[in-house]
């Protein structure tokens, strides 16, 4: 059987169900046995259908604008005489126009002839048309989520970058508080001094030689904030003279902190270890100051020690403290930037810390041990410098 066939892919079910129409609509016409499986099918369909004759006269039609009783069988009769056709009649004309621009329509044809007696013209069903759009919507859904999703992150990174220099800010302020304060103790012994009746040489020349070293200290600051925007070199050098350092450098100025603790040390031998030492100043100032500010008893005690670990080649240093510690919660988070336990912390210490043990030093960072109320060790762990023989042990 001739058909007309297009390049679009036809639905299954509405094409079958018009092939069926088109073969069966003469059949049920002229056999009364197949007019009751004719009107059970034709009454079961769901999509647009129009069957129109030869002269393009509609004469069945299903679930279109047009309902079938607002066009009598005279009218369309006249019609096919005439050949003036009414409004009603070309609307549908022109539905069936439409639908054949999506599907080609079917001839309809008697069996055993070649005579075309007619065309079914057929869409869609509404559901079909429906479900076209749900590739476009979803495309549509996953678009906007992508936008929101960009424009979220852009905001997050927006607001973390302003957090990020307004605490780098503040750690700035607070690495300088402490040899501005020391600065204003001297000058304040300074002007004793010169207005005293003693006025020794020798300790005018003590208290000039303290603040040079803090103005050394402000120096110091500004250059490791300067290193923190590249890769530092690291060059062998004696750990244990780095951390006495800051502790000696601590140790006199507690007082001027309103602080009442002692500092213990604890040195063992340990080998030269490769290290930036201003970075690696910072990082032991920076937790002996944590320490000192952790001090939550009338008299404070802080451990720094320093210990080889021959079995893995590595250094440690411990700092511990016996202040008000920290909860399970709190030591989780406690290298996160902006965290911080104490009243007027700024939360960047222990994760600037962090980034020069681990990216800088490739050494690891911990919190050993912290119980609210007793204290907190922290521990520094950096490997041995690699030796310039390899064949030594």
């Amino acid at each position: 059987m001739p058909e007309n066939r297009t390049a679009r892919p036809r639905t299954v079910r509405p094409y079958v169900l018009a092939r069926f129409f088109a073969v069966s609509t003469f059949q049920a016409a002229e056999d009364p046995t197949l007019i009751p499986i004719f009107r059970e099918v034709v009454g079961n369909i769901n999509f647009p259908i129009i069957l129109t004759d030869n002269a393009g006269i509609p004469r069945a039609w299903k679930h279109i604008e047009v309902p079938p009783e607002a066009v009598p069988d005279s009218v369309l009769q006249r019609a096919a005489v005439t050949g003036i056709i009414p409004p009603a009649v070309k609307r549908i004309q022109e539905t069936a126009a439409k639908l054949d621009r999506r599907h080609g329509p079917i001839k309809i044809q008697r069996l055993g002839g070649p005579d075309v007696l007619g065309l079914v013209h057929y869409g869609e069903p509404s559901l079909v048309a429906q479900l076209r759009w749900v590739p476009y919507i979803e495309f549509g859904v996953v678009l906007m989520l992508f936008v929101l999703g960009f424009v979220g992150f852009r905001a997050i990174m927006a607001g973390e970058q302003r957090s990020l220099w307004a605490a780098l800010a503040k750690e700035t302020a607070h690495q300088l508080g402490t040899p501005l304060s020391s600065l204003l103790g001297w000058s304040a012994h300074l002007r004793e001094a010169a207005a005293g009746a003693d006025r020794s040489p020798e300790r005018l020349e003590a208290i000039a030689s303290e603040i040079d070293i803090d103005l050394d200290r402000l120096n110091k600051v500004a250059s490791r904030f300067g290193q923190l925007g590249s890769v530092p070199a690291l060059k062998e050098g004696d750990l244990t003279e780095v951390v006495a350092g800051a502790v000696s450098y601590f140790r006199r100025r507690v007082p001027h902190l309103g602080r009442e603790v002692e500092i213990v040390e604890h040195y063992e031998p340990i080998p030269r270890v490769a290290f930036h030492r201003e970075l690696v100043e910072w990082v032991v100032e920076s937790l002996i100051r944590n320490a000192i500010d952790a001090a939550d008893k009338p008299r404070g005690v802080i451990e720094v020690g320093l210990s080889w670990r021959s079995g893995r080649h590595e250094v440690e240093l411990s700092v511990k403290d016996n202040g008000r510690g920290m909860t399970p919660a709190e030591r989780r988070r406690a290298f996160a930037p902006g965290f911080s336990t104490k009243r007027r912390g700024w939360g960047l210490g222990l994760a600037l810390a962090r980034r020069v043990v681990h990216e800088y030093h490739h050494g690891r960072i911990s919190i050993v041990e912290s119980v609210p109320g007793q204290g907190t060790t922290v521990a520094v762990v950096l490997p041995q410098a690699p030796s310039p023989n390899p064949g030594s042990a």
